[in-house]
């Protein structure tokens, strides 16, 4: 009887020493990911492409760069150069940052963004708020992730609360869900759909969408809404205010976890300069889903809202 020899292995050993991707120009170490960030107040969304990739080289080890943002719309000049309330002295406008999450390392840190081989360093903004929420929108194709920003940065006094984090959700694309753009379809930025790793291509979060999306809105103390490990044990809160204890996510959810992989994108209040003069939406003066319908099938009307509270009760209110 011949002994048994571990083909397998041998091959699998090979295919892992052959097929390594190296750490220098013959690598990926200029693979990058492009994200989309919103500077909004209740009325005007001005659109920031930003780039986070890798830039240093063997031997130094891989480590991802902070994300780089200008204007998505041509010629992709700094932030804040069409529009000036958008940039360094941020002025009436807030600023949603996009939340992702590195991922896919051989050798994980603490930080998640180190690792010895840049192709293992890749970001991921598929990602669900789990903690606050407020309530959300009905589906229609005018919830595009502009009108989401602009929708939260309008949300005050609610209850006592604001806007801290949105979501914008879809369930279906034309659009492979690998790509950058997934859950962008329609979009009519530059690049929209085209070329990776440019300010562009992460389109304008505007444009006509083929398929429905819903807007979803959070107030919560935590940095990132209890979306991601990074911040499962964050201390501190979001900026502009709120506190949050390093327990605050393990108490509500249990063991840490990413809310990631979803067909979902969800961004943050990273700088607020802008607060509304007025209470939105004004829950007394809703009406009950039935006794009153607001521009229900018509896609581009802006002006009524079918909100959803996470009890299930529906109404519509008016801008």
């Amino acid at each position: 009887m011949t002994a048994c020899r571990p083909v397998g292995l041998l091959v699998s050993a090979l295919v892992l020493v052959s097929g390594r991707r190296y750490h220098d120009n013959r690598g990926k170490n200029r693979h990058s990911h492009t994200f989309l960030e919103l500077c909004a107040d209740d009325t005007d969304v001005i659109p920031h492409g930003c780039i986070q990739g890798v830039t240093k080289k063997w031997p130094t080890p891989a480590t991802l760069d902070p994300m780089d943002c200008k204007e998505a719309a041509r010629p992709h000049n700094a932030v804040g150069s069409t529009d000036g309330k958008c940039g360094g002295a941020l002025v009436e406008r807030n600023i949603y940052h996009p939340i992702t999450i590195p991922m896919g390392l051989l050798h994980p840190n603490l930080d998640y963004r180190h690792g010895s081989d840049v192709d293992t360093l890749t970001s991921w903004d598929r990602i669900r708020c789990r903690d606050g929420q407020l309530f959300a929108t009905g589906w229609y194709r005018k919830y595009t992730p502009q009108e989401c920003a602009r929708l939260c940065a309008k949300i005050s006094d609610f209850y006592g609360k604001s806007c801290t984090h949105f979501s914008r959700q879809w369930m279906r694309t034309k659009i492979e869900e690998h790509e950058d753009n997934c859950g962008r379809d329609g979009d009519s930025g530059p690049l929209a759909g085209g070329q990776a790793s440019s300010y562009g291509s992460a389109g304008l979060g505007t444009g006509s969408y083929s398929f429905l999306g819903q807007c979803i809105f959070f107030n919560s103390p935590n940095n990132e809404c209890c979306a991601t490990k990074a911040a499962w044990t964050e201390e501190g809160g979001t900026e502009g205010g709120g506190t949050v204890s390093g327990t605050h996510c393990q108490t509500k959810y249990g063991d840490r976890q990413d809310a990631w992989d979803s067909k979902h994108r969800s961004w943050r209040l990273k700088r607020q300069a802008f607060t509304p003069i007025v209470a939105w939406p004004v829950v007394a003066s809703g009406r009950r889903l039935g006794e009153v319908e607001v521009h229900s099938n018509r896609s581009s009307e802006l002006a009524g809202h079918k909100l959803i509270f996470p009890n299930g009760t529906s109404m519509w209110v008016l801008e």
